[in-house]
């Protein structure tokens, strides 16, 4: 049959305008970042870089962390007898020593008299200086030390203008000039671990080590997990890098003048509307359909090959927008070829609106091969309400009047829940599970599912009002937030499965509203929820600290206090935060006496507890308090 040249031409066109425009708008950043992370390679690194780590021998040996100020002047003096080529220092001494003035005067006598210059950071966002008699000495410059993180919490880039990696750069190369002024990619040239490290501990006890590092960059920094100073980075590969090392590499990459630039917008653009015409002119002067496809599949293997080549020489192409030049225009054109040629339409549509709700229904549409087991990791919040005395309330009512009860209650929050876009997964007799943020992305899922509970909490005082005019008893409920990675997706047997959520996060959510009822609230959230709400909406108090059955690592939880409660939880607040953090630091009877002050004037069960555990641990001192109470039922 004859080719509708034209058409086809139309259609790679088309095809062509729809990556680009994908391209314009930013589309697919995340996983196109996470494509061109697996094009690092390990590369020489530069030996005239070491790392001073501050790890956890030697903090289990030196003491408590903080460490005094006296422990970094001996640091300095041992380097001081054997000058290196200069420090970057990247520790942020903000705040007077623990142990007083003195101890912040002997590191700044050594500071004084050291030969070597010593690149001190700073932050910017909140703003962070080094104490002034640290900072203001002739042989010590400052350089901010902070990172762009991206949406997928992987460090790629950093403002490199008046950075520290600028100045300790500077150190190692002299005539460097012009800084980058815009947020540049740095070259990773190795993962986690590469660059040479000395244990602190190593040099203040072996007299060799300083010896060894005369004429070398010394940048001294946290490795010790405890201290939380690591970030994902491209080349991580599971194992995160110390912010220390981080700077390494972008200090290595400024001072061998490397860098990694995209392709111009403007020029990507040409190249992948060029790279869909391309393929279109295959399916026009091929008469196979089979041969086009394998002249198409050669020509996008060359192009992302070219690509690949130029990653390594510090220009990044569009990997997955370029092999969606070529993707998309040939698939489109042997559909067109296809449906022209045989002049027949095939659908694909199952009914499936009986059994899931409408969101689910429109994504198993747009792609039926999700209709199978298994599923996709997700960040999602998840949410448990469950109806207090329930046991009282099933002996009260008929069998028949308590399905009814049930129906109306279940009706009514059910309602409140999809209003808010969440997806309603399960009734667990009176207890409900729902979940946002899947199978749809939500950005606010979070602020969904707080506005759910405390509209379902305004809501159950109506529904009791309602139920009293009937002669039924009233009814109380907790609920349970948690944010956090899952699986969702269709989980069953091959005949019968459902679409859920699983994971650690739906453990920790369904605890916490067991937990409720403990600590005499409505609503408890885990840390993670509190976290990804707007700052400020909704008044929030951190509890307590706790350890649930069948967990290792301690929660921190949160009240969300509803509608009803905010006035009186925030004119208690000052006080229940001082009174709990004293509880943490096992200072019971001061901390007793502050719950026992806010119990003279308000009602407030949360207080009430912490009160009675506190006067409990004085009774009975616990073995070993670390602040976190643990359950040992669920």
């Amino acid at each position: 049959m004859k080719t509708d040249r034209t058409g086809m031409l139309l259609t790679a066109l088309a095809s062509g305008i729809l990556v680009t425009g994908s391209f314009a708008l930013g589309l697919f950043a995340g996983p196109e970042r996470a494509l061109e992370d697996r094009l690092f390679t390990r590369k020489d690194i530069d030996p005239r870089i070491v790392i001073l780590v501050i790890d956890s021998e030697s903090i289990h040996s030196i003491g408590q962390w903080p460490w005094p100020r006296e422990v970094y002047a001996q640091i300095f003096a041992k380097l001081s007898k054997h000058p290196p080529l200069g420090v970057g220092f990247d520790v942020i001494l903000s705040e007077e020593s623990r142990l007083g003035k003195q101890d912040d005067a002997a590191f700044a006598r050594t500071l004084s008299s050291t030969p070597f210059p010593v690149v001190m950071p700073r932050e910017e966002n909140p703003p962070l200086l080094p104490l002034p008699l640290f900072r203001e000495k002739p042989t010590v410059s400052l350089g901010q030390v902070q990172f762009v993180v991206d949406p997928d919490g992987v460090v790629r880039s950093a403002q490199l203008a008046d950075s520290f990696a600028w100045q300790n750069a500077k150190l190692l190369s002299p005539s460097l000039e012009n800084p980058p002024k815009t947020p540049s990619r740095i070259v990773f040239r190795g993962a986690p671990g590469d660059f040479r490290t000395v244990s602190v501990l190593e040099l203040l006890t072996d007299e060799s080590v300083a010896a060894s590092l005369e004429g070398k960059l010394v940048l001294i920094g946290a490795t010790a997990s405890d201290l939380h100073d690591e970030q994902v980075v491209p080349t991580s590969n599971g194992k995160a890098m110390s912010g220390v090392e981080l700077q390494a590499h972008a200090i290595q990459m400024l001072a061998r003048g490397e860098s990694l630039v995209p392709i111009s917008r403007g020029l990507m653009m040409l190249i992948l509307l060029l790279s869909a015409l391309c393929a279109g002119a295959s399916f026009i002067f091929l008469s196979r359909a089979s041969n086009a496809i394998a002249t198409n599949s050669l020509l996008g293997i060359v192009s992302l090959g070219a690509a690949l080549l130029l990653f390594d020489i510090g220009i990044i192409a569009n990997l997955l927008h370029l092999a969606l030049a070529w993707i998309v225009s040939t698939a489109s054109l042997f559909a067109y070829r296809y449906f022209i040629t045989e002049r027949s339409r095939r659908e694909m549509r199952q009914a499936f609106s009986k059994y899931v709700s409408r969101d689910i229904l429109e994504e198993i549409l747009r792609d039926p091969s999700k209709v199978k087991l298994g599923g996709d990791e997700k960040e999602a919040t998840v949410f448990f309400s469950d109806v207090r005395g329930f046991t009282t309330l099933s002996e009260s009512l008929t069998a028949t009047g308590l399905v009814q009860f049930l129906n109306k209650y279940l009706t009514r929050m059910t309602d409140i829940a999809l209003a808010r876009r969440g997806v309603v997964d399960k009734y667990i007799g009176d207890a409900i599970m729902a979940f946002w943020g899947a199978p749809l992305d939500n950005p606010r899922q979070a602020e969904d599912a707080v506005e759910a509970s405390l509209e379902m909490i305004d809501a159950l005082a109506a529904f009791n009002g309602e139920s009293a005019a009937n002669g039924e008893p009233p009814i109380d409920i907790g609920i349970g937030l948690n944010t956090g990675p899952v699986v969702a997706g269709n989980m069953g047997s091959n005949e019968r499965f459902d679409y859920t959520v699983m994971g650690d996060t739906v453990n920790l959510a369904s605890r916490l509203e067991s937990q409720t009822k403990t600590y005499g609230v409505h609503i408890l959230a885990a840390e993670a929820t509190i976290k990804a709400l707007p700052e400020g909406k909704y008044v929030v108090r951190e509890l307590d600290k706790i350890k649930v059955k069948g967990k290792k690592l301690p929660a921190t939880i949160y009240e969300i206090a509803e509608n009803a409660k905010r006035e009186t939880v925030k004119s208690i607040l000052p006080f229940f935060n001082q009174a709990r953090d004293l509880y943490y630091h096992g200072e019971f009877s001061r901390a007793a006496e502050l719950f026992k002050k806010i119990l003279s004037d308000h009602v407030d069960a949360p207080s009430k507890l912490l009160f009675e555990r506190c006067e409990h641990f004085l009774a009975e001192p616990p073995e070993k308090w670390e602040g976190v109470y643990e359950f040992k039922t669920k």
